[in-house]
């Protein structure tokens, strides 16, 4: 797909919104992109509008919109930052039907950007519409990195759109689906088939992710390319019985020593486990960092395990973030905290490195992913350690895997 290739949005609210002095962007639907390299070009969907409460910019990915809300404005230009990642959209407003600018993610070490770019186009979608010449529906067996030494396999869901799914316009060839690893999934993916090729594409202020293929003897050949930092290769074949790895077996104790730490508290402080405030009560220790995506889909399911056990359940949050300093981390936790309604205990573990949390666990094999879940019983003893996170995008699994947990949890609750 090359840098130019048109892209397709749907039908818009007509209208202007005010920003001071700033030229004012039309409301509705956007078609957008973001410059990979000069090869590639990432598109996604968004809208301009605007509510009692001020102007909203929403990013369209299948069935996840992202509603930012935090404009900012520095001379000619409007900043829009993420609610849970530290990045941020900057442009300017060329005309009321096209903007220019640049994503900056804070999260990744140096100056990184990608040219972003969005023009009004209300008969527009994500990617053209084209006639189906196959079909991409059901369960794939993916391999990443084939031609490396050290592959990864995965597992493609897709759903070649016969009627309108996700959200967005309707396109005849539309496709979403996701990729799913044991250490979680690629998110909400939504693409086309074209001709002979597959186009899948996602961006959620953390992600910007690209995927290409051709389909060629039953089979996808594909690139894979992760903002401008990364590029791979994969392949994948139907089959519907494809499994991975059980997230539940990854990481696992070592030794018997018990979990033990001394940490900043997000609230002011210092936090001591174990506490007298877990005692006696189901706890669960969720390691992340709030730059993780599958980590903020992971928050969001614990959140309605708090909302239904707000007595019976404690959760711990140990946070692994990318700030360099204690109160730069604990400014972004808090904002986390905030954006997502989360009501409970954060604390400070140290940098965002898997290294930097097998010293703070070492009872544990190996911190593999972030997140990573301990389920601790009433009598302080570890139950289940869960690698990883397959969150809503995955549809199916997912389910499963909310029906498994939530059980499971009543069960240690009631015993």
């Amino acid at each position: 797909m090359k840098a130019n290739f048109t892209l397709l949005t749907f039908a818009l609210l007509s209208g202007t919104l005010t920003f001071g002095k700033i030229k004012q962007p039309k409301t509705g639907l956007w078609k957008a992109q973001l410059t990979l390299n000069s090869t590639y070009a990432l598109p996604f969907q968004m809208t301009l509008d605007k509510s009692k409460q001020g102007p909203e910019l929403t990013i369209i990915n299948g069935n996840e919109e992202i509603v930012l809300t935090q404009f900012q404005y520095d001379s000619d230009s409007i900043i829009v930052p993420f609610p849970a990642f530290a990045s941020e959209l900057k442009f300017k407003v060329a005309n009321k039907k096209s903007v220019k600018g640049f994503w900056y993610n804070h999260a990744k070490k140096g100056n990184y950007y990608l040219p972003f770019t969005a023009n009004f186009a209300p008969e527009e979608g994500r990617y053209p519409d084209d006639e189906v010449e196959f079909n991409v529906d059901g369960k794939w067996e993916v391999i990443f990195d084939y031609h490396k030494e050290n592959s990864e396999k995965a597992i493609g869901v897709f759903n070649n759109c016969s009627t309108k799914c996700g959200y967005g316009g309707y396109y005849s060839n539309k496709v979403i689906g996701t990729f799913l690893t044991e250490t979680g999934d690629y998110r909400f993916l939504e693409g086309a088939t074209i001709n002979d090729s597959l186009y899948l594409s996602t961006f959620d202020g953390s992600h910007a992710f690209l995927f290409t293929a051709k389909f060629k003897n039953d089979t996808l050949w594909g690139n894979f390319l992760s903002g401008k930092h990364y590029e791979t290769k994969w392949y994948a074949v139907k089959n519907e019985n494809v499994s991975i790895g059980n997230p539940d077996s990854l990481t696992y104790l070592v030794n018997k020593d018990p979990i033990s730490f001394s940490l900043p508290n997000a609230d002011g402080g210092t936090f001591n486990y174990p506490a007298d405030a877990v005692s006696g009560k189901v706890t669960l220790i969720q390691i992340l960092g709030t730059w993780c995506p599958n980590c903020l889909d992971e928050s969001r399911y614990i959140k309605t395990l708090r909302a239904k056990y707000p007595e019976e359940l404690e959760v711990i949050a140990v946070a692994f973030e990318t700030q360099k300093d204690t109160e730069s981390r604990i400014q972004k936790v808090n904002d986390y905290r905030k954006n997502l309604n989360l009501d409970y205990q954060f604390v400070i573990g140290g940098s965002a490195c898997k290294s930097c949390a097998n010293e703070l666990f070492p009872m544990l094999n190996e911190i593999i992913s972030f997140p990573t879940l301990i389920v601790i019983d009433k009598k302080g003893e570890i139950r289940k350690i869960h690698t990883g996170f397959n969150g809503p995008g995955t549809g199916k699994y997912y389910n499963d895997f909310v029906s498994e947990t939530n059980a499971f949890i009543k069960e240690l609750i009631e015993e």
